[in-house]
């Protein structure tokens, strides 16, 4: 396994209390949970870090992505920071695989966990954006010719209440180095691999509290995917995309509440 250098991976951690872990997806940094921070500071402490190659946390050119090592840095990465509390776990994207990778790996150390707007199932096709991604060269020369306007198009379809402020900042966020990234995440997370852990997501809500909270307009990840987490609560929210956390703030803030709530 290949780590991290732990000291240079950027976390933003606010408040005291039991923790919640929020992990981000592609091409977020840890900034897309700042209003769930605010949220939740003044009763959790709140720890939302940037996902290797993201954001301000760099990624060794041998960094490992498999399954196995992205729990492996998760485990580590709460080790470093001296969290010894079970966490409360909010994920999404690609944030939802690595959590999942965790929650699965480490069950003892999660409290609650809500899913939202991720796959973890060797039957889905990636997204046709995906697909690009993961093909040399035309996923460089897609990166590549990746411009603000052809964005935002993509997004504004999957997310369609989005701001163009929140447009702009996950733009912004899609450095070159993270564009390159992000084609390394993508190419290791071949379909395949979820074949041998995807049959202990039924576990999960045998251990703590599950939920998952999905946008019914999701273009990336379709709606039909959020029933097949092994959980009857299931939150699908109208007139939403992919951000959910974004687009229906509040709503999604009182779910993650609620959820907590049942962990006692």
């Amino acid at each position: 396994m290949y780590n991290v250098e732990l000291s240079r991976v950027f976390v933003n951690m606010k408040g005291q209390g039991e923790p919640i872990l929020f992990l981000h997806g592609v091409p977020d940094t840890s900034e897309v949970w700042d209003g769930a921070i605010a949220t939740f500071a003044d009763k959790y402490q709140c720890i939302a870090p940037d996902l290797p190659g993201f954001g301000r946390t760099q990624s060794p050119q041998n960094f490992d992505y498999s399954l196995e090592n992205l729990a492996h840095f998760i485990d580590q990465l709460l080790a470093s920071l001296s969290i010894t509390d079970c966490v409360h776990l909010v994920i999404h994207d690609i944030g939802g695989i690595v959590g999942l990778a965790f929650a699965l790996t480490h069950p003892d150390k999660v409290k609650s966990l809500t899913i939202m707007d991720t796959t973890f199932f060797s039957d889905y096709e990636w997204h046709a954006m995906a697909k690009n991604w993961r093909k040399p060269i035309l996923g460089e020369l897609t990166m590549y010719l990746m411009r603000y306007k052809q964005f935002s198009a993509a997004m504004k379809k999957s997310a369609p209440i989005l701001t163009e402020g929140q447009i702009k900042s996950n733009y912004d966020a899609l450095s070159w180095r993270n564009r390159r990234l992000i084609l390394r995440f993508y190419r290791a997370l071949d379909p395949v691999i979820f074949k041998s852990w995807e049959g202990q997501l039924h576990t999960l809500s045998q251990h703590f509290p599950t939920q998952v909270i999905w946008g019914k307009k999701d273009t990336f990840l379709p709606v039909a995917l959020s029933k097949r987490f092994a959980t009857d609560n299931v939150h699908i929210l109208e007139n939403t995309g992919h951000w959910p956390m974004l687009e229906q703030a509040k709503v999604v803030h009182k779910l993650i509440s609620n959820n907590i709530a049942l962990a006692g």
